[in-house]
């Protein structure tokens, strides 16, 4: 099986997401100063990674933004990227905060 370029940066992307996701809940979860603050410079540099591939995923067409919302990436539906979803799932852009989809008020 032959990948394309838009397969491997897309694996690329999705994967320096997850582990960004790993390296701030480790952050989080620290309770080191010293091995907090390598944490954050190890996730910093995933996220300069991270940005790398989508600026050259974007200039080649391989991830558009929705122009409605400008320098808010699009949904999977119209990139086809899926990442991992959150227990909490993704709020829409014109929702305000504490308030669930559907308009019901977050339970906190």
């Amino acid at each position: 099986m032959q990948f394309s370029d838009r397969d491997i940066l897309t694996d690329m992307l999705i994967g320096t997401k997850t582990i960004s996701t790993g390296y701030h809940t480790a952050v989080l979860e620290a309770a080191n100063d010293r091995i907090r603050n390598t944490l954050i410079q190890i996730n910093n540099e995933e996220l300069n990674t991270q940005k790398q591939i989508f600026d050259l995923m974007h200039s080649r067409g391989w991830y558009p933004l929705d122009p409605v919302f400008t320098g808010t990436p699009m949904g999977a539906e119209a990139t086809g990227i899926r990442g991992p979803e959150s227990h909490m799932g993704r709020m829409a852009p014109h929702m305000p905060p504490g308030v669930a989809p559907g308009g019901e008020p977050r339970q906190w």
